[in-house]
């Protein structure tokens, strides 16, 4: 590393968004020095390319786990300016273990959130176990919630009556969880969004199983909106699990715009 490389600032990102990877690149570009984690190797094909200092691999569970990047980072003379979660929503257990680890050391951090978009008349409910309201006897429903929540959900409809589908995300875990929860083999597909970007794919299986209502979570970004934009123009129900609270204690930011402002900051002191 020469000198203008130890001038650079130095950020570590936690990412777990599709986006993560276009933060990655618009924050090199602001001259950011950019070391990035992933949950997986699939998840570090589009960091790839980008002329990153370092790509992480694995999930970060244990606050050992994140000491000892922030740690490590120190000792090599090439610490982190600023630790930036740009975890998923409804990963609720990183979020505050980052937030500890990082004030515990006098490590500077910052937490940036999805906006919130209400873009359609979405029906939003706080836990799986609202559905039971509902008359949705002989209703099939398509569930897009992910594979931690499948068979929470999946067991909820059918108790209510529901023909469940569901949408599978094409990787080995979900894959893996899905065959083994008690879901029929015939009823859910699985699919890569980022091949699926337009949303035909989704509405062809919406036709094939004749479905009168998507269960998704309210995570934001562009599956989100693309669920939006599918059960309008179907005239389906849509219906959203609500996101987790923000954390009390935590001061999220939720547009790209103030991220920089605040990371410019940072990188004047």
């Amino acid at each position: 590393m020469d000198m203008s490389e130890k001038c650079q600032p130095h950020l570590w990102l936690l990412t777990g968004t599709g986006e993560g990877h276009i933060f990655a690149k618009c924050l090199m570009k602001e001259g950011w020095r950019i070391t990035v984690s992933v949950v997986s190797e699939r998840a570090s094909i589009p960091y790839e390319k980008l002329n990153l200092e370092k790509i992480l691999i694995g999930a970060l569970i244990s606050e050992k786990e994140i000491r000892s990047v922030i740690l490590n980072a120190r000792d090599n003379q090439n610490e982190f300016d600023c630790v930036v979660d740009l975890t998923h929503p409804f990963a609720t257990k990183i979020t505050p273990t980052i937030s500890k680890v990082c004030k515990e050391l006098g490590q500077t951090f910052i937490r940036y959130e999805r906006p919130i978009d209400n873009i359609s008349n979405a029906l939003l409910i706080k836990k799986f176990s609202d559905l039971e309201n509902y008359d949705l006897k002989n209703k099939s429903i398509l569930l897009a919630v992910g594979v931690r929540h499948l068979q929470e959900a999946l067991t909820i409809l059918r108790d209510s009556g529901a023909n469940v589908y569901a949408r599978v995300l094409a990787n080995p875990e979900s894959i893996r969880k899905t065959l083994s929860s008690s879901i029929q083999k015939n009823n859910f597909a699985v699919l890569n969004p980022s091949v699926s970007s337009n949303g035909e794919i989704e509405k062809a299986l919406i036709r094939r199983w004749s479905i009168d209502g998507v269960v998704c979570r309210q995570s934001g970004g562009k599956n989100e909106i693309l669920w939006h934009r599918i059960c309008l123009s179907m005239r389906i129900d849509l219906c959203l699990l609500e996101r987790p609270h923000k954390l009390q204690y935590i001061n999220s930011i939720d547009n790209y715009e103030e991220l920089i402002k605040r990371l410019k900051s940072i990188k004047m002191e």
